[in-house]
């Protein structure tokens, strides 16, 4: 069973130098059960269909192979420039399997004889057509997920192996600063020391801190002229608050 919900208010874009062709596919369009659209634009020529589409980007196209000023294939390439998840099927004037190879390696989602495919088989196209996007979407968002998480791994494993060196001279620091208190008898020394005590046991809550560190990301700093700085911020991060009305 289809998804219904991603098959309402779809919008498509009819690519056809045969006006009679397209007014037919809009009738079968509006009548269609299963997909509803909420825009059905149309264009007798590949450069008027990019300018449409320009300005009324659709989800997907009707694409006739013959028109004039390239074929359907070359057509495609440019709509995919413009939307590379965009869904299109393929129309043609006659039957050729060579024509449908090339048409499907090029990134058709399907193909279509003129004259001899039924309301039902248009409808059976869009649909998978649809899903086919959907999926490709979802499969393009899971694989920035993975980019980033294993960004974030890799940023943490060498946060922790930095603190872990840095831990080492560090507590010798502290070390070396408590035996010199113990053996200075000048009080403004020693109030020196104890500020160098001060800081060097912030910078062991720092790098304990890092060390815990469990996700990150980076904030904007500095904007300016030449551009936006941003620093590491740390987490764990509170989760957002939704307020309910």
């Amino acid at each position: 069973m289809h998804d219904r919900k991603h098959l309402e208010q779809v919008s498509a874009l009819i690519v056809d130098d045969d006006e009679l062709f397209r007014n037919g596919v809009k009738r079968v369009m509006r009548s269609m059960r299963g997909v509803s659209f909420s825009s059905v634009e149309e264009a007798s020529t590949g450069a008027e269909g990019l300018l449409v589409f320009e300005r009324h980007p659709a989800q997907v196209i009707l694409l006739d192979y013959q028109m004039p000023g390239g074929t359907g294939t070359s057509w495609l390439d440019k709509f995919r420039a413009l939307d590379e998840d965009v869904a299109v099927i393929m129309v043609t004037g006659r039957g050729d399997e060579a024509i449908a190879v090339e048409a499907m390696r090029s990134g058709a989602s399907d193909y279509l004889v003129k004259g001899s495919f039924t309301g039902e088989r248009l409808t059976q196209a869009i649909i998978a057509a649809l899903d086919r996007r959907q999926m490709r979407q979802a499969l393009d968002q899971q694989g920035r997920v993975l980019i980033e998480a294993e960004r974030q791994r890799v940023m943490l494993e060498s946060l922790g192996a930095a603190c872990h060196h840095m831990g080492q001279p560090a507590t010798i620091m502290m070390a070396y600063l408590e035996l010199l208190k113990e053996g200075e008898t000048d009080p403004e020394r020693r109030q020196m020391i104890n500020q160098c005590i001060d800081s060097a046991n912030r910078m062991a809550e720092i790098l304990h801190k890092l060390q815990t560190v469990t996700e990150y990301r980076t904030v904007p700093y500095v904007k300016g002229g030449a551009g936006e700085v941003s620093i590491l911020d740390i987490g764990p991060f509170p989760s957002p608050h939704i307020h309910s009305d």
